[in-house]
């Protein structure tokens, strides 16, 4: 029984350290009762354990039923009188009547550590003055980023992808993601698939085993489209396409087979006595021998043996296309590879690929975690109270080579790790320049962040206590919750664009628009986020109440009612807050989709600012509809014609087109000369409009 009591003391020690953890007051941490009442009671308890174990070690002596009745007696008495009614007792007497002022250096101490486990103490916060005074100069001046807004959502255009670039039955896109290339000397955000093989969507007469293992084992290549642009069809237009790929660009792919990907989950075997399908190539396909480095040797009979043991399947023994040498490529999907080697990391659930020196890599970000921060408050939904993106992995979609790159070096947790597998995680200072040139903030740990920051941007304890301040993301009471977007944009202040992601807020309860968060995922700034706030004397239109706004215009909301009633569907694409000097104006796309198929084509595109509702064909009419102060043509009645006006605006459009076109294409002579007309024709429209009529 002492021994029983002792280990009972020991465990109020225990008690006293987690109460870094205490969920009681008003945060997660050692709150005022804990502090003053909680863990005096059990220090207090571990000295009246102590002298109750050596009370019941003396009734060894002094034998009897009133020693250690009355050691047991006392021990349980301050048990319940210590442990329980007292920190009560300061709990409803000394901090409920003043709990603002009595919590306040603990809630202090849960701010700034939860902010240091989820890397926010160096966010930047800038005001936002979010103006309506944007002119048609304005927007020219940012044509970079205009140029580069996602018309194109990647859940929307994975449709065209595998309508229009799957070519056989066998072939699939697992998804799309967003990325930024150098293009012919331009920087461009681009949306990127990789074509990989699923083998059990062979005809049924072509499910063999040698078809699926031996045969038909690998991919081919990418397909990259630009975010912003389409054919006169309205589907993507393609920078990268087709089999085997082709392009008009400097973009080259000289090693287009996948073996390693998303989707890709059947063990092949490789250097066999029969040769693989390549790619389909007219009537007939062209074949391939595997020449990489990956897999394993099948080996002997005993070998042999345990591979048909270990696969499950008997032809690996019998069939005579396997020969010794021949390879076993096994945990082909990426997710299952990088489990397999490093169990202890948390990985993002969505890999992308990268074209890097014609070679196809595929990146996934992987996560340090921690439910053990002090005083940390933990994600809703998960116990995770610390995380860093410590570890980016690259695997070659060709042999399969992995590498554990430490992009974090200085996380204690990734430290204790490696110094369990010294050799699996390399120095960040081998990560090849061209991958780190794609490397993205995760979009994983940027929500985390996202959501801990709403509450947590609220420094001040008094305002943390009433939560006052408490932002939310925009559609999350309707559960329709706004995602971060990538975008490769300029941010106001800064001389040029660079990638980022973007997440905006609203205020508790409230739609419209507080601020927005941007992360920067370019090598140079890697990792910096910046906060914009937005006016609080007055209101800032939110997405939900743009969205409101367009399917409430009078010549917007006709024409979608005719369209969802012609055997079409009109969709939506996710609505984008895109800065521009010191305004916002939101941009969403709008894709027609008919009944019969499963191709949406970009039909229109919506710009918003601040009380004007736009809908044209493409975002350069829409613009300069916005801001070009277009007047209508003149009707029949006699009153004055503007015609001129009219053509004014037509060329107003062809120059920007124009002036676009010669900027990819590098023709900076060109694009000069065209923004100089253009320039010109925009100072003739605003003449014209603010001229009084005669």
């Amino acid at each position: 029984m002492a021994l029983l009591v002792l280990t009972w003391g020991f465990r109020y020690w225990i008690d006293i350290w987690e109460l870094n953890f205490s969920p009681t007051g008003q945060i997660i941490g050692a709150g005022y009762t804990d502090i003053h009442a909680q863990a005096p009671a059990y220090s207090i308890l571990i000295g009246i354990s102590i002298v109750t174990a050596i009370l019941l070690l003396a009734n060894i002596r002094f034998q009897g039923w009133r020693l250690p009745g009355i050691a047991m007696g006392v021990w349980l008495g301050a048990s319940l009188v210590l442990g329980v009614m007292w920190p009560a007792v300061v709990q409803q007497f000394i901090v409920a009547p003043n709990e603002a002022a009595a919590e306040a250096p603990y809630i202090e101490r849960n701010i700034a550590m939860t902010r240091k486990a989820f890397g926010l103490t160096d966010v930047e916060g800038k005001s936002f003055p979010a103006s309506e005074d944007l002119t048609a100069k304005d927007v020219l001046a940012d044509r970079q980023t205009l140029s580069n807004v996602r018309l194109w959502d990647p859940s929307i255009v994975a449709q065209s992808y595998s309508q229009l670039q799957s070519i056989r039955t066998y072939y699939e896109f697992p998804d799309v993601d967003v990325d930024r290339y150098t293009i012919d000397g331009n920087t461009e955000q681009v949306l990127v698939s990789a074509r990989e093989m699923n083998s059990a969507q062979l005809p049924s007469t072509s499910q063999t085993w040698v078809n699926r293992h031996l045969v038909y084992t690998h991919g081919f290549g990418l397909v990259m489209s630009p975010v912003n642009d389409s054919d006169t069809r309205g589907m993507p237009k393609f920078i990268i396409g087709d089999i085997p790929p082709k392009t008009t660009t400097d973009l080259k792919t000289e090693q287009p087979r996948i073996y390693f990907g998303e989707a890709t989950s059947d063990y092949v075997i490789v250097d066999a006595g029969i040769k693989e399908f390549d790619y389909p190539l007219g009537e007939k396909n062209a074949e391939y021998e595997y020449a990489g480095t990956g897999g394993v040797r099948i080996g002997g009979l005993a070998t042999r043996l345990a591979w048909a043991l270990h696969l499950g399947s008997s032809q690996v023994l019998f069939s005579e296309y396997v020969k010794p040498d021949s390879r076993v490529l096994m945990r082909r999907t990426l997710l299952d590879r990088v489990k397999t080697l490093a169990p202890w990391l948390r990985y993002e659930a969505d890999p992308y690929p990268v074209l890097v020196d014609g070679r196809i890599v595929w990146v996934i970000d992987a996560y340090t975690t921690s439910e053990n921060f002090p005083y940390s408050e933990g994600l809703p939904g998960s116990t995770i109270n610390y995380m860093r993106n410590s570890v980016k992995v690259t695997i070659d979609a060709f042999d399969g080579t992995t590498h554990f790159y430490a992009f974090d070096q200085a996380d204690p947790v990734l430290k204790a790790w490696m110094s369990v597998f010294p050799s699996l995680v390399e120095p960040a200072d081998r990560i090849p320049t061209g991958i780190r040139a794609h490397f993205r903030y995760p979009q994983g740990l940027f929500e985390a962040q996202a959501e801990i920051y709403r509450t947590y941007h609220m420094t001040d304890p008094r305002v943390f206590y009433n939560k006052e301040d408490q932002w939310e993301i925009p559609g999350e009471r309707k559960g329709q919750t706004m995602e971060p977007f990538f975008v490769l944009m300029k941010l106001p202040g800064e001389a040029q664009e660079h990638f980022y992601i973007m997440q905006p807020y609203t205020p508790r309860n409230r739609d419209n628009m507080i601020g927005w968060v941007a992360a920067n995922s370019d090598p140079e700034e890697y990792g910096k986020r910046t906060v914009y706030l937005f006016p609080k004397e007055r209101v800032v239109l939110g997405p939900e109440q743009v969205s409101a706004q367009i399917n409430q215009d009078a010549l917007i909301s006709p024409q979608l009612s005719l369209w969802n009633q012609r055997g079409s569907k009109a969709i939506f694409g996710n609505m984008l807050v895109i800065p521009i000097k010191n305004s916002i104006v939101y941009v969403q796309p709008l894709y027609l989709q008919a009944e019969t198929t499963a191709i949406p084509e970009l039909t229109r595109v919506l710009v918003v600012y601040a009380d004007k509702v736009e809908m044209e064909r493409t975002l350069e009419a829409a613009l300069l509809k916005v801001f070009g102060q277009v007047a209508p043509s003149s009707d029949t009645t006699g009153t004055p014609s503007a015609g001129g006006k009219t053509a004014d605006a037509a060329a107003a459009r062809k120059l920007f087109a124009e002036a676009t076109a010669a900027q990819r294409k590098g023709d900076w002579a060109t694009y000069g000369a065209k923004l100089e007309e253009l320039g010109k024709v925009l100072e003739k429209l605003v003449s014209a409009e603010t001229t009084p009529t005669k």
